[in-house]
């Protein structure tokens, strides 16, 4: 446990929300279709401006995400090994509405293996983080959060529910 809370605590200091850049990252859960876990991933435009991304630099594209799959409860454990596929991204550019936000998913079995032995267990977290800067420019500004694996999918609803 005291591994788990110490984890929780280098995780949280960690993060460093970026404010003023009008840009908002969430987490809506981690979604089961088919035996595959999907974490579904939000990007806000909360400016009054239209935004023009890469699709390589959304938290679905590319590596751009960083996870963390950790066992707590009772089957506390490591972290689960994390493996890098090889994927090629079109040079495709994503535009965000002022005000909008864009939606995607990150499978999680390609860089984690089988985790349906999870399904069940009420225990695996999902740690994410993302760099921000990928899309406002300038120094690393992150937002990270924690989803329980499959037990909840968050709604975020609404024109502006993203934003603060």
């Amino acid at each position: 446990m005291k591994a788990f809370l110490g984890l929780i605590l280098s995780f949280l200091s960690f993060v460093v929300c970026a404010q003023g850049h009008g840009i908002n990252v969430l987490s809506s859960g981690v979604e089961v279709k088919g035996g595959r876990h999907i974490l579904k991933m939000q990007v806000w435009n909360c400016s009054n401006h239209e935004l023009e991304v890469p699709l390589v630099f959304l938290p679905w594209g590319g590596d751009s995400l960083g996870l963390v799959l950790y066992p707590a409860g009772k089957i506390r454990d490591t972290p689960l090994k994390e493996e890098y596929p090889i994927a090629d991204f079109p040079p495709v550019r994503v535009k965000i509405k002022a005000n909008g936000h864009v939606e995607g998913d990150v499978e999680l079995e390609p860089r984690f293996g089988d985790l349906s032995r999870y399904d069940t267990s009420d225990g695996l977290l999902v740690f994410w983080s993302y760099d921000m800067s990928l899309i406002t420019g300038g120094s690393s500004a992150f937002k990270a959060g924690v989803v329980p694996l499959g037990k909840t999918k968050l709604v975020v609803t609404g024109p502006k529910a993203g934003c603060h």
